[in-house]
């Protein structure tokens, strides 16, 4: 059990345990999120809601104050990983309980479960009921993202012999992958908008299974490329 960052008469987080949440689409609120409330919860109400405000000011397209946003937050111990970690979960909230339709007194008493502090949800929801609509908007205009291929190096070895085996004879074809993934993001210093981390994928496989990777991939090209027509 994790008791209340703050003893502030809130209810504890344990309660998500047995319990699904509206503003996460009526999932568990991810183990993350738990993580950060009691960072969350040293925040005062007043920089709570400028910290909101300024956050779906970001959402809906205006640039990304890093300075100004750590002066926010308003405590010197916050290191730069605890105020990204701020941002990204008061983000996560705004962006989720918008994409989901909820109304600003149930996201309240949501927060209030997960451990939030009463006045610190109450100031997070007032920006949210005043940007709700906006937010809807921008979020059903952006539409889905999915991954997208960076870039695909690949290299053929022929294997003779190997430690476990004195002759292999069969080629080896070895794949490194660099994609992009919309949901994996990181603030940009240059710009103070969201961009999404580089991911990198390298594994290896006979001939064979090559063969049958290549054959599939092209199978689904196919289909996708029939499917637009």
């Amino acid at each position: 059990q994790l008791a209340c960052p703050l003893d502030l008469g809130c209810h504890s987080v344990q309660a998500s345990e047995q319990m699904k949440f509206k503003f996460c689409g009526d999932l568990d609120a991810p183990d993350w999120l738990l993580a950060e409330i009691s960072l969350l919860a040293k925040i005062s109400s007043v920089r709570m809601k400028l910290l909101c405000s300024q956050v779906a000011k970001q959402i809906l397209g205006e640039a990304f104050e890093p300075e100004k946003f750590a002066k926010l937050t308003g405590d010197p111990s916050f290191s730069q990983s605890d105020v990204r970690a701020i941002c990204s979960s008061i983000q996560f909230i705004l962006e989720s309980a918008a994409r989901f339709d909820v109304e600003d007194a149930v996201l309240n008493n949501e927060l209030q479960q997960l451990g939030m502090p009463k006045e610190s949800s109450e100031s997070l929801c007032r920006p949210y009921r005043d940007n709700r609509q906006k937010l809807k908007e921008r979020l059903s205009n952006v539409g889905l993202s999915l991954p997208k291929l960076e870039s695909l190096e690949w290299r053929v070895d022929y294997v003779l012999s190997s430690s476990r085996l004195k002759e292999v004879n069969e080629p080896s074809v070895q794949m490194h992958i660099t994609y992009s993934d919309p949901c994996l993001v990181a603030m940009s210093e240059a710009t103070g908008k969201r961009v999404p981390i580089p991911q990198v994928e390298t594994f290896e496989v006979s001939g064979d299974k090559f063969r049958v990777l290549y054959n599939e991939l092209k199978a689904a090209r196919a289909l996708m490329a029939s499917l637009e027509q």
